[in-house]
């Protein structure tokens, strides 16, 4: 069956013009995805024009091809211009969401790859918690063997206090275990990522209550040859804060 003058048009267009308008007007595409565009507005016009038995009528001249009458074709014109349009906006949204999506997996990639590459060393867990805040406080301390055993549990009650002068008292209170114990190599994680960035260096202490634990705890690290203090989110801090809370609940 012969094509349809104007999806025909469209065809020939999508095969073999340059489109360096097109290409200027939408930058990031190249020139396959606008031919494909281009013959999917195709399929649309086809599809507009292809259908009822009074919806098309032969072209004195044409060698046999039919088209519809013109307020009909011109509407299926608009709507594939508009399609189209649609069609490169949503894709500049889907292709600035997926290249996104793929930054972050390419760095969760990167980090497993670390994590793996990563020599097991003793873990140091530390949290806080202030019922209230400032309230009644305790600070929480658990080290497990690189083989996955806790080798150590310690709680603290600090009587009423701010979660984060817990969060830093559970920090020293495991550093100083860790130390009484020989260790020399520790990786410590805490789900405070105001402590963390403090001790850091990226973020500065602007409470002067923190400002000696602060101290303490840097002090602490600098005793050991190789230590790296990672935030992790809470749910992986369950032990650590298990014996804070205990700590609070018992007066320990």
């Amino acid at each position: 069956m012969t094509k349809p003058v104007l999806a025909e048009l469209l065809r020939f267009i999508a095969a073999n013009e340059d489109l360096p308008r097109a290409l200027a007007r939408y930058p990031g595409y190249n020139r396959d995805v606008l031919g494909k565009l281009i013959n999917a507005a195709a399929d649309r016009v086809e599809e507009a024009e292809g259908g009822g038995a009074d919806a098309a009528t032969p072209v004195a001249g044409s060698k046999g091809l039919r088209v519809r009458k013109a307020t009909e074709v011109e509407r299926a014109a608009r709507q594939s211009a508009e399609d189209l349009d649609a069609s490169m906006n949503e894709s500049k949204v889907e292709r600035e969401r997926k290249k996104k999506e793929k930054a972050t997996a390419v760095e969760k990639e990167r980090e497993e790859e670390r994590e793996a590459a990563r020599p097991v060393r003793t873990r140091l867990y530390t949290d806080g918690a202030a019922r209230g805040n400032p309230g009644p406080a305790g600070a929480g301390a658990v080290i497990i063997s690189p083989n996955g055993h806790i080798v150590a549990k310690m709680g603290k009650y600090l009587g009423e206090t701010t979660n984060n002068v817990a969060e830093y008292t559970g920090l020293i209170m495991g550093l100083k275990r860790a130390k009484a114990m020989g260790l020399r190599e520790l990786d410590v994680f805490a789900d405070s990522e105001l402590m963390v960035k403090q001790l850091s260096g990226e973020y500065q202490v602007k409470a002067d209550h923190l400002r000696p634990l602060f101290e303490e705890a840097r002090a602490l690290v600098k005793g050991f040859p190789e230590i790296e203090i990672r935030h992790i989110p809470r749910e992986q801090n369950t032990q650590a804060d298990e014996m804070s809370n205990r700590a609070i609940d018992l007066r320990l």
